[in-house]
């Protein structure tokens, strides 16, 4: 017998707390919308699987340990059948990031209760299981809205958001994937339960209040136009996406006075034709066998990043110099700069998470940083029989997964990630054969 349960708390914190991103400090100066912890909780007759995805930007790897310890000791199940996934949103809190890291949150107060309130959002999912019948569907969205935001330059160069209509630009480095994946829950005598996989940036708000971006509105539109359901919402490999249409003017420019209510509103709209699919969705799902579960982690060691080390002295001079107000940096040097300004606290090797819970015919593939749209292709193309969601933050937010031609192209990402080239190599294998372990149980 295969079940399911779905439970909900609201995590929004104090105004003054830390926003996370960009590479600066801003405080929670209001609340849009409410942040949230979404909890799924599945049951055969043997196993039992979590998967929580938090409005947050990301959960590092420390923290995320600790709280999937403590939720499968209060569940007496094996540590890898929990997951936990950081939705991305920057207009959200970091948690567990390192000291280096000032956008933190750090709160005690804060982070006990968020403690407690997984430990709450689970033992109401499982107090919500019911049995369940699944199906999936998948189409494109109505319209474009990820886009990848890597452009090749007319000097050959390459540029993360290079700007609106500029000339120069050659075109994007990439394909985004707007196809809106739904596994749906069907429930006797509970609410049906609506598992939404998209994937790019939630980081379209912007700004110095509290809110869930793009995926809150998912949920809860989904909610309000079908009837007696639940939405999860589960963020894809969205590392080189976001919603920015740079061959068009921006919804809205800086300095604008109504800039934040265009750029709320444009957030909607993403919502809003995200879950249009759901509902043309909802009706043609495909049944597939959910059992058995298992669920498979694994820890790769990737190779760390030390160009730049030897200037050390030179990134040092710069942020004096930048902190001053005396330059100004563009998006990849600055990340560049405080990668390199790390280096002295690293280690030779960098850890990402990496992990599969597999039900039947479906599998959940979770990696443990923001990886390019490439990593969600490789996951399907390694299961095929398989319906694979793969899932960005899973279990730690590491840093940004570039393909390997990315290290050749260069851009932001690559003058930001932690990681060498071999990541491309191992953490798509790492992937493939936990699907395999998955498939050799079927």
């Amino acid at each position: 017998m295969f079940q399911a349960g779905f439970a909900r708390v609201d995590i929004t914190p104090p105004l003054g707390s830390p926003l996370a991103g960009y590479f600066e400090i801003r405080y929670a100066e209001g609340v849009l919308d409410p942040i949230e912890l979404n909890a799924i909780v599945i049951r055969d007759d043997e196993s039992t699987a979590v998967y929580v995805t938090g409005d947050f930007v990301y959960t590092r790897l420390g923290a995320a340990t600790v709280t999937r310890t403590k939720i499968a000791e209060m569940l007496g199940i094996p540590v890898e059948n929990v997951a936990i996934q950081g939705l991305h949103q920057h207009t959200s809190l970091r948690i567990g990031g390192s000291e280096f890291q000032k956008d933190t949150m750090k709160d005690p107060a804060y982070l006990d209760i968020l403690e407690r309130k997984y430990l709450d959002v689970v033992k109401m999912a499982v107090d919500d299981l019911a049995e369940a019948v699944v199906s999936v569907a998948e189409q494109q969205t109505s319209e474009q809205i990820s886009f990848i935001r890597r452009y090749r330059m007319a000097d050959g160069s390459t540029r993360t958001n290079p700007g609106y209509m500029k000339p120069d630009v050659v075109g994007p480095i990439g394909e985004p994937d707007n196809t809106v994946r739904l596994i749906k829950f069907k429930r006797e005598g509970k609410k049906d339960i609506a598992l939404v996989n998209f994937s790019t940036h939630p980081d379209v708000i912007g700004g110095s209040k509290i809110s869930a971006d793009w995926p809150g509105f998912v949920r809860r539109m989904t909610e309000q136009r079908i009837p007696d359901t639940h939405c999860i919402l589960v963020n894809g490999c969205q590392g080189d996406t976001n919603h920015c249409d740079f061959s068009k003017p921006p919804v809205a420019k800086k300095g604008d006075p109504l800039e934040r209510e265009k750029r709320y509103a444009n957030s909607e709209r993403m919502g809003r034709i995200i879950t249009d699919a759901v509902v043309s969705l909802w009706d043609k799902t495909v049944e597939k066998k959910a059992t058995p579960i298992t669920c498979h982690n694994r820890i790769e060691y990737i190779p760390t990043n030390t160009k730049g080390m030897d200037e050390i002295d030179r990134f040092r001079q710069m942020k004096k110099d930048f902190d001053a107000g005396l330059i100004k940096l563009p998006m990849g040097p600055k990340a560049e700069m405080h990668r390199v300004l790390q280096l002295p606290e690293e280690k030779l090797f960098q850890k990402v998470p990496t992990a599969v819970i597999g039900f039947g015919e479906f599998a959940i593939a979770g990696i443990g940083g923001e990886p390019f749209t490439w990593y969600a292709k490789a996951a399907r193309e390694a299961a095929p029989e398989l319906y694979v969601i793969a899932a960005c933050l899973v279990n730690g937010g590491e840093g940004y997964l570039p393909t390997a031609e990315a290290f050749d192209e260069g851009g932001y990402e690559a003058m930001n990630t932690r990681f060498t080239r071999s990541v491309a190599t191992q953490i798509p294998g790492a992937i493939a054969d936990m699907l395999n372990e998955h498939k050799s149980a079927l």
